[in-house]
């Protein structure tokens, strides 16, 4: 682990593997613990070099009162720079989407592939839902709640993560809304820089997603036609455990 700066921003990062690099691009407040040890160790031991970064405002990562959505965009270039990868496949998570297709637009040539997970699209039609607005702000229930469906295994499981995240680095409430402020001082990317996109594109949406409707999913597919798009129907925003496995397996296809 180490940290690397994009201006006066430190940013800390992380990388395990051999193989070729996947920079796993976290959502809005989200820091790199949301993407579970077990989903990282299966890309691992995929033959996958997995690059992590705590997004800034979250973790052990710092932060600026003015950034925007191209800051946080060019945080992913200053790590796979660190890490001295030219390009990487990108796995991105909600709002990683937007950080995503304005990757793509200026920084194109470090992108090797494209996995958009429970992303949001540039569609202004496609709309948000419920959860987007009243997430719970315990960081147990909330991710609970984003999960879908659970059971008493699934909220053992989130406990653990949460306590674990929250060991290597303590809990940082505003970095939510900090990362909203940074996209409306971009504004939003639109429908026609999805054009910039030129690699391969993997879709991986939840019908039960209350954060971001199928809809993101189903907008990326229509304007990207070459793109394969993956419905799992009983997951939410957020994967759960076994989702996780199949995800896995689903990024090391499309990055073979």
């Amino acid at each position: 682990m180490a940290t690397t700066a994009n201006g006066a921003v430190e940013l800390w990062w992380d990388a395990a593997g051999e193989g070729a690099p996947v920079v796993l691009i976290p959502g809005r407040g989200d820091s790199s613990d949301i993407y579970p040890e077990r989903f990282r160790d299966r890309l691992v031991e995929g033959g996958r070099e997995v690059i992590v970064f705590d997004a800034r405002e979250t973790g052990l990562s710092g932060g600026a009162d003015d950034s925007t959505l191209g800051d946080m965009a060019d945080d992913v270039v200053a790590v796979l720079d660190a890490a001295g990868a030219d390009r990487a496949h990108v796995v991105a998570l909600s709002m990683g989407g937007f950080l995503t297709v304005d990757l793509a637009v200026r920084h194109g040539g470090r992108l090797a592939s494209i996995t958009f997970l429970s992303a949001i699209s540039p569609d202004p039609d496609a709309g948000f839902g419920p959860a987007f607005f009243e997430g719970d702000p315990d960081p147990v229930e909330g991710r609970l709640a984003a999960m879908g469906v659970t059971d008493a295994a699934d909220r053992v499981w989130v406990e653990a993560e949460v306590a674990t995240a929250e060991t290597r680095a303590p809990a940082r409430p505003d970095a939510g809304d900090r990362h909203m402020e940074a996209v409306f001082r971009s504004g939003f990317p639109t429908l026609d820089q999805l054009e910039a996109i030129t690699v391969r594109v993997l879709i991986i949406h939840g019908v039960l997603d209350q954060t971001l409707p199928v809809a993101h999913a189903e907008a990326f597919a229509r304007e990207l036609p070459d793109a394969r798009l993956v419905v799992l129907d009983g997951m939410g925003h957020l994967p759960k455990p076994g989702e996780w496995d199949v995800i896995a397996e689903l990024v090391l296809a499309h990055t073979e």
